[in-house]
């Protein structure tokens, strides 16, 4: 019974380890550069975002308010910045290449 307890306990504590930032996988370019870029976006932007795409999960094509268009212009630029921060010419760059990456690895 004492050894079905320390495995059960190894198991929890192997579990948690793999869990742990240190075991999981680096995160890719694009996905860097989408999280800094998102960190720089305002709540209002954010709630702003995440109604669009809601939105557009339920189906809903529609013109983007004025408001939205500016929202996702910034927002574009803000992509194409920290692209050109990590040496890449824009955005759109990094996602090409990124597929290629991801395509031959």
């Amino acid at each position: 019974m004492q050894v079905r307890t320390q495995m059960k306990n190894a198991l929890r504590r192997l579990r948690a380890l793999e869990r742990s930032p240190q075991f999981q996988p680096p995160q890719s370019l694009l996905k860097q550069i989408e999280d800094r870029a998102l960190k720089q976006a305002s709540d209002e932007d954010l709630e702003m975002m995440k109604l669009l795409v809601i939105d557009c999960q339920k189906g809903g094509a529609r013109t983007p308010t004025e408001r939205e268009s500016k929202m996702l212009a910034a927002h574009s630029a803000t992509l194409d910045a920290e692209a050109q921060r990590i040496g890449f010419k824009s955005f759109a760059e990094a996602e090409r290449k990124g597929k290629i990456t991801m395509i031959k690895g």
